[in-house]
């Protein structure tokens, strides 16, 4: 790309960074009318309308640069987000399988997927998904955080547990969350320890 469309493109990743994202909004969509093959310019169109709470619009956007090349990764791991956030979890999901085609080794795509995996209802799915992200990248404390809840969901109490406390470990702000429901997973864990305690003196 020559200078002449980088140095506009620079300006408008500026101001989004700048979260002056309405100004970002009008400059790109000028920028996209002379330039409407620029895959740069679509995809941070996109950016700045999800952020300006226009996430059709974005949506628009994403598919203006897949239209153009439909194998970035980027482009597919932002729509995914934009449908995530409408609570769209199975056009989520699919955005981020697309994304992981073009890099399986992304922990982060790895983690959203198994988001929306847990949200679709498929908890072990999800926990594979995380499980894949924590190998890509083992001090990934959100994963294990999802990774807890996700057991926690399935009653897999013992490894919600593990899990939950590794990631307090690595950000101790994810302890406010956890706090949410670990109580529960320690009164069935003891429930069912003190259930087996029962039944082998009855026996």
């Amino acid at each position: 790309m020559n200078t002449e469309k980088e140095s506009p493109l620079q300006r408008a990743i500026d101001l989004i960074e700048a979260n002056l994202h309405k100004e970002a909004v009008a400059f790109l969509r000028e920028f996209v009318k002379e330039n409407s093959s620029s895959i740069e310019g679509w995809y941070n169109l996109g950016l700045a309308l999800a952020s300006s709470g226009k996430p059709d619009e974005a949506i628009e956007a994403y598919d203006e640069a897949l239209a153009i090349d439909n194998m970035i990764f980027e482009v597919w791991f932002n729509k995914g987000t934009v449908f995530y956030d409408m609570g769209d979890f199975k056009s989520a999901k699919e955005c981020y399988e697309k994304a992981l085609d073009m890099n399986p080794s992304d922990p982060e795509a790895w983690n959203n997927l198994g988001n929306a995996e847990s949200r679709l209802g498929d908890g072990r799915k999800a926990i594979e998904a995380y499980t894949t992200a924590l190998a890509l990248k083992p001090d990934y404390a959100e994963a294990f955080y999802n990774k807890a809840n996700a057991h926690f969901i399935e009653g897999e109490d013992e490894r919600a547990i593990a899990y939950a406390e590794l990631a307090v470990e690595l950000n101790p702000a994810l302890a406010e969350l956890v706090k949410q429901w670990i109580h529960v997973s320690r009164d069935r864990l003891a429930m069912a320890e003190k259930s087996d305690k029962q039944k082998k003196t009855d026996s």
